[in-house]
Formats: C-alpha cells, sequence, structure tokens
C-alpha cells in the first residue's frame, strides 16, 4: 500500500477549541480558509508528516495512522449521484479535503507498537465531542519514526472503504474534476495533490463495526492551489 506522510493545513494547536466549531465558516470558501490561516487560527505546516488519530469512547478505543494516499484506493457505486457529484464540485472550489476519509487495512503487530510509541509523547491535539467522543492527535515528523511507518505500510495489502461510500465518491469526483481541469490546460503531470486522498488507516479488526470519522477540519490536505 502507497500512503505518504504530507503537509496539512490544521487549527493552531492552542485555538483548536476557538477552531472547531467555527469549520463551517472557515471551510465555506477560500477567502475564509486565507483569512483564518492570516489570523492564526488555521495553519499550513511546513513539511510532511504522519499523524497518529486516537477515538475513545462508546463502543470503545481505536488508532490509526493518517496519511495520503492514491485516490484510486477509493471505491464505491455513487459516484453517478446527485449529492456525490454537489460535494465534488464544493471540494473542487475550496481545493481542501475537508476530512480524512477513513480506510480499514490489515495492521501488523509491528506497526501498534510504532503507534504506540509515538502516542507516549504530548498529544498535538485532545478534544471531546459533544457526543463524548474524545479526538486525540499525535504529530509523527522525526526522520526514524516517518521511516519506520512508511515501511510498514509498505508492506500491507491495500485498504477497504471504511466510511461513507457518497463521501468517497466525492472525492474521487473532485480529483477527476481537477485532472480534467489539468489537462485542458495542458499542465497535468500525475503528480498532482488532488491525485492523493488523505486517509485514515484504522486496523481492519478495529472498525469491523464500523469506523469513526475524524472532526472536519482538524487534518485536511490541500489538493490544489488557492
Amino acid at each position: 500500500m502507497k500512503a505518504l506522510p504530507f503537509p496539512c493545513i490544521r487549527p493552531a494547536q492552542d485555538r483548536v477549541l476557538e477552531a472547531l466549531p467555527q469549520m463551517g465558516d472557515i471551510l465555506s470558501g477560500n477567502d475564509a480558509l486565507r483569512g483564518a490561516i492570516a489570523d492564526g487560527l488555521m495553519l499550513k505546516d511546513p513539511g510532511a508528516a504522519y499523524y497518529v488519530y486516537e477515538c475513545s469512547g462508546e463502543p470503545g478505543r481505536v488508532t490509526g495512522v493518517v496519511a495520503i494516499c492514491p485516490v484510486g484506493v477509493l471505491t464505491g457505486d455513487d459516484a453517478a449521484s446527485a449529492d456525490a457529484a454537489a460535494a465534488a464540485r464544493t471540494i473542487t472550489e475550496l481545493k481542501v479535503q475537508p476530512r480524512p476519509v477513513s480506510l480499514a487495512y490489515e495492521a501488523s503487530p509491528v506497526m501498534d507498537i510504532i503507534l504506540g510509541a509515538a502516542k507516549e509523547g504530548a498529544a498535538l491535539y485532545a478534544v471531546t465531542d459533544p457526543t463524548g467522543i474524545t479526538h486525540r492527535v499525535w504529530e509523527v515528523k522525526r526522520e526514524d519514526a516517518v521511516a519506520a511507518i512508511r515501511a510498514m505500510l509498505d508492506q500491507a495489502p491495500e485498504p477497504a472503504l471504511a466510511d461513507d461510500p457518497a463521501y468517497a465518491a466525492a472525492l474521487t469526483g473532485a480529483s477527476q474534476l481537477l485532472a480534467d481541469e489539468a489537462r485542458a490546460a495542458g499542465t497535468y503531470t500525475g503528480k498532482e495533490p488532488f491525485n492523493f486522498t488523505v486517509a485514515v488507516l484504522f486496523p481492519a479488526a478495529q472498525v469491523a463495526g464500523g469506523a469513526p470519522q475524524v472532526p472536519t477540519g482538524l487534518l485536511t490536505h490541500q489538493i490544489s492551489r488557492f
């Protein structure tokens, strides 16, 4: 499986509780997002990193790794739905994927150890939503830790969708729309950010009954210039 570290657009660590309730406005358009970045409410990470995401509450605790994967990992039969097409246009106009898509993969015991070690450090975020679910995030950017996670993911088989198929279809549609624009302009290379989707990869055994979703705006992926 190809799953890479990435530069994230996310809330400032000390203002996350201020930012999350405003995400509907912040992600309403490019001007609003630019304003939030200029204000310091949101930030653009200068370098690439993996993120460890933990969701705890009912029915238990699950841990995943957030990375960017080729958009081809997303499959579903909702691509032609009107709702998915409208959502794809919204994402295309924003040029940012608003939250990671949830995927399930066959994790190894070694990966559990690596992610456990990452969680021994201070969390980047620890927020509890109105339903009582706590979301914690750790940033992994140390070179040896990034290499260890990447090596484990390289060995894993392709993941399966564990999210709303309509959301996956919207992400696929947005990627296609941006690719068509680039081809029409004669600038398409195949290496553009819109050819990747940010995903939270959960061990399949932990999400057999359904995967949680990372809160909108907490970890986003810029898919085109704005």
